[in-house]
């Protein structure tokens, strides 16, 4: 290895950390920012080896992160499943990501059925409207069709 690869080596490196100083990255977010950094995928792949081998990247600890970040955003496990695939993490680490960060998700369906409507559901189109929000946030349609007629009980106005 010539003084140039080992200058471009330290680089990509050097960037790799910079960005991952920022916050968490999957291995296949990192690769795509330095290729377009204009580094050769040997290069990446050498560095994000040695990157994950220190511990410095860690598609796991991605995972986690993503899952608490849109859970605090009151989205759905699919969703969010869906997002890490989309993002390069397997579906091994993404479920032992979700066992990791354990979460209610009923009580966080209700929360986002609170912060998107005013009141209980008055009719079937109403429940279904419900429904079709919190299976498009990424509930599973189960959860979704249970809490579409829900509403707090001391909140429900008699007639």
């Amino acid at each position: 290895m010539d003084d140039e690869e080992k200058r471009r080596l330290l680089d990509c490196e050097k960037r790799a950390v910079g960005l991952l100083a920022r916050r968490e990255h999957s291995r296949l977010e990192l690769s795509g920012k330095l290729s377009d950094r204009g580094f050769a995928p040997d290069e990446i792949g050498e560095v994000l080896d040695r990157l994950a081998e220190e511990g410095w990247q860690s598609d796991r600890r991605y995972a986690e992160s993503l899952i608490r970040a849109r859970a605090a955003r009151r989205y759905g496990p699919d969703r969010i499943a869906s997002e890490l695939a989309q993002r390069g993490v397997d579906e091994g680490t993404a479920s032992e990501a979700f066992e990791a960060e354990p979460r209610d998700w009923e009580a966080i369906a209700r929360e986002q059925l609170l912060a998107r409507f005013n009141g209980p559901p008055q009719d079937f189109p109403d429940r279904a409207r419900r429904h079709r929000h919190l299976v498009r946030r990424g509930f599973p349609p189960d959860l979704s069709h249970g809490l579409a007629g829900w509403w707090p009980e001391d909140s429900r106005q008699d007639p």
